[in-house]
């Protein structure tokens, strides 16, 4: 049979990358998305070196130009995809509300929930054609409030609407659309959040009831390879907690 084709956004981050490298040892062919090609460099010699066959594309997810000649390219090279991994975006700036800037607010909410709207819209008349399964890379900020962070707060709550949504036009389809959503995981994008947060309040980080461990990107990608396999064939319009019980303290 022939392998399977993904597609994931963010690639040249951590946990897009992890996820890359988990599909990679299970036989995917891949094309892998970031802002530039050259930002994907590591993760795809990385992916090729088990062997995997790798597309790389450089555009701005938050342009629905650029995110429609992503699908483009899996449409000419593979005639579609089984798995589309939406996994690119920013985290803003920490700021009290009343003192937030708009245009932080704005490309935020164009990043992480513009151009998950426009993966979904290009994404899944691709899976259509051979059946598969959209993952939204979310966080647990969508199901809570984190102060000085309306900005990503705000965007990772429109994710879960938009998968929801989708998750219901998919009903009785051969696609399933769902949504994991990571609590602090050691990746970059928390490195800076926690950098900020301190500078705000010397000695701290972002708050967290809990002192749960960071996670890693692999409890990540695990997570996002069962939702894109077979096994996990029943399951559609979930948001899956991946924080050590941090949300429910």
């Amino acid at each position: 049979m022939t392998s399977p084709v993904a597609i994931i956004t963010g690639a040249g981050g951590g946990i897009g990358c992890a996820v890359a490298l988990t599909l990679a040892r299970q036989g995917w062919r891949l094309v892998l998305a970031e802002q530039t090609a050259a930002a994907l460099e590591p993760c795809r010699r990385q992916c090729a070196a088990l062997g995997a066959e790798v597309r790389t594309f450089g555009g701005d997810i938050s342009s629905e130009r650029d995110v429609a000649a992503l699908a483009a390219l899996a449409e000419r090279h593979y005639g579609g995809c089984q798995g589309f991994v939406s996994s690119a975006g920013i985290a803003g700036v920490i700021r009290e509300i009343d003192r937030y800037p708009g245009d932080v607010f704005r490309h935020v909410m164009e990043v992480n929930t513009y151009g998950t709207f426009f993966c979904l819209k290009h994404g899944l008349p691709l899976l259509r054609r051979r059946g598969g399964s959209f993952v939204a890379i979310a966080s647990t900020s969508a199901i809570r409030g984190r102060a000085g962070m309306a900005g990503y707060v705000a965007s990772k709550h429109a994710v879960l609407g938009l998968v929801k949504s989708s998750a219901l036009e998919c009903v009785g389809s051969n696609v399933r659309v769902n949504a994991v959503l990571p609590g602090p995981t050691q990746t970059a994008m928390i490195e800076a959040i926690d950098r900020m947060a301190a500078q705000q309040a010397p000695g701290g980080g972002i708050n967290r009831p809990v002192a749960a461990p960071y996670g890693k990107p692999d409890d990540v990608a695990n997570m996002v390879a069962f939702l894109l396999s077979p096994a996990s064939g029943h399951i559609n319009g979930a948001s899956l907690v991946i924080d050590a019980g941090s949300t429910v303290a």
